[in-house]
C-alpha cells in the first residue's frame, strides 16, 4: 500500500499568537498535531510556540536578499521567506495576515508548477472596506488576485463579493468559516428572570454599528421592558459607546466592560438570554457562533455573512442594520414566548456545534491543502 504523502505547510503571521483572534491558536495546534501535515508558522515580529519560527531581522533579510539577487538574477527577485519556502520544498505557503500579501509577489511571478501553492485568508475588512479606499489592495486583486492559488473566506456572501467586486475567479475562493472552539455539552436555555439580559462582543469600530445596537436597547426601554445590556470589546471608536449611552439615557440599562479575555467571556455567556450584533459590515463573526453554542438566540443584521451565522427564524432573527425597532421586536417576540425561546436556543446550539467547531475547520483546511498538493 502506498504511503500517504506528507503535506508541508507553512502559515505566515506578522506576530503569533494574537489577542484579537483567540480562536486561531487551537486550530493551529490541531494542524500541527495532524499526522498528514508537516506544519509550522513563520512570524516576522514576535511570538512563541513549538511550531513557531521567527524570521531573521529585517536588516539581515535585506542583506541576504541583495546577495541572492546578485548571484541568482530573476526578473522579480525572491525575498527571504520565498527563498526559504522553495529551499525547504514547502507545498503550501498560507498567509494568515492578509496585509502581508506583498511577501509572496516573487512566488506569484514563478510558474505555478515550480513553486509552493499560495493561500491567503481574508477575514472581512480586506474584502469589504480596504479595496475601496486603498490602491495597493486594488492593484493586488487586479494584478495578482488570479495568480493566488486559493483565497479562504468566511462566508458565501464574502465569496460572491470578492468575485463580483474584485474579479477573483470563483474556483479560487473557498469558504472555510472560522471556528468558535471545540464541541461542548450544553442544554438549551430557559427564561427565568424578569430582566432581559442581552450581550454583544465586538471590536469598537464603525463597521459594528455601535449606534444601532444601543438604539435597539433604547427602543426596548421605551416599550417598558426591563433590560440589562452588557457590551464587551475595545477599538478606535470606544469613546462612541460612552457618548451614546449618555445620549440615549441608558446609564442604568447598559454596562460597557471594554476589553475582556475570551476565556472570561465564555464563562459569562451562559448568564445572558440574547446575543445582539447589527453590524454594517461583517464576514462572519465568531462571537455570534460562540454565543449560539451556549444556547443564546442571536439577533443579527442583514449584512455580509451575518445571516449565514444563524438559522433565520430558527436560531435567531435577521433584520436590516438600520431597523432597530424590528430588532427590539424580535427580542420581545422570543421573550414573550418561553417555549419558542427554548426551541430557538436548542437550534442555536445544534447549528453552531454542527457546523463551526475546530474539527470542521481543520477538516476543510486539510481538504484544501490536499487538493493543492496533488
Amino acid at each position: 500500500m502506498a504511503l500517504q504523502k506528507t503535506i508541508k505547510v507553512r502559515q505566515v503571521f506578522q506576530s503569533y499568537p494574537i489577542f484579537y483572534q483567540p480562536y486561531i491558536p487551537p486550530v493551529m495546534d490541531a494542524l500541527w498535531q495532524h499526522p498528514e501535515l508537516d506544519f509550522g508558522i513563520q512570524i516576522f515580529v514576535e511570538g512563541e510556540g513549538p511550531y513557531v519560527n521567527k524570521m531573521p531581522s529585517y536588516y539581515y533579510r535585506r542583506i541576504f536578499e541583495k546577495l541572492l539577487q546578485k548571484f541568482n538574477k530573476k526578473p522579480y527577485p525572491l525575498n527571504y521567506l520565498e527563498w526559504k519556502a522553495i529551499k525547504q520544498d514547502v507545498d503550501v505557503v498560507h498567509i494568515q495576515d492578509s496585509y502581508l500579501f506583498k511577501k509572496i509577489y516573487g512566488l506569484l511571478h514563478l510558474d505555478a508548477k515550480k513553486r509552493p501553492k499560495v493561500v491567503i485568508t481574508l477575514r472581512g475588512n480586506d474584502t469589504y472596506v480596504k479595496p475601496w479606499i486603498q490602491k495597493k489592495w486594488q492593484d493586488f486583486y487586479k494584478i495578482y488576485g488570479n495568480k493566488v492559488d486559493a483565497f479562504i473566506v468566511m462566508s458565501i456572501h464574502q465569496k460572491n463579493y470578492l468575485h463580483t467586486n474584485w474579479g477573483i475567479s470563483l474556483d479560487r475562493i473557498h469558504v472555510i468559516p472560522i471556528s468558535y472552539g471545540n464541541k461542548h455539552a450544553h442544554q438549551p436555555k430557559t427564561l427565568n428572570s424578569e430582566t432581559i439580559k442581552i450581550v454583544s462582543a465586538f471590536r469598537m469600530c464603525w463597521e459594528k454599528n455601535i449606534d444601532g445596537n444601543l438604539r435597539t436597547i433604547a427602543h426596548l426601554k421605551s416599550l417598558g421592558a426591563k433590560i440589562k445590556y452588557d457590551l464587551y470589546g475595545d477599538g478606535p471608536d470606544a469613546g462612541q459607546v460612552s457618548y451614546l449611552i449618555n445620549k440615549y439615557d441608558l446609564q442604568y440599562e447598559v454596562c460597557y466592560h471594554g476589553r475582556i479575555e475570551n476565556k472570561e467571556l465564555k464563562k459569562r455567556l451562559i448568564d445572558y438570554d440574547f446575543f445582539l450584533q447589527l453590524s454594517h459590515s461583517d464576514a462572519l463573526p465568531t462571537s455570534v457562533l460562540e454565543a449560539q453554542s451556549y444556547g443564546l438566540p442571536a439577533i443579527v443584521a442583514n449584512s455580509g455573512g451575518l445571516p449565514e451565522s444563524i438559522v433565520p427564524y430558527k436560531s435567531g432573527y435577521v433584520v436590516e442594520a438600520y431597523d432597530t425597532k424590528q430588532a427590539a421586536k424580535a427580542i420581545l417576540d422570543l421573550w414573550n414566548d418561553s417555549k419558542k425561546y427554548e426551541n430557538f436556543s436548542q437550534q442555536a446550539i445544534a447549528h453552531s456545534q454542527t457546523n463551526f467547531t475546530i474539527s470542521n475547520e481543520v477538516n476543510r483546511l486539510l481538504m484544501l491543502y490536499r487538493s493543492l498538493s496533488e
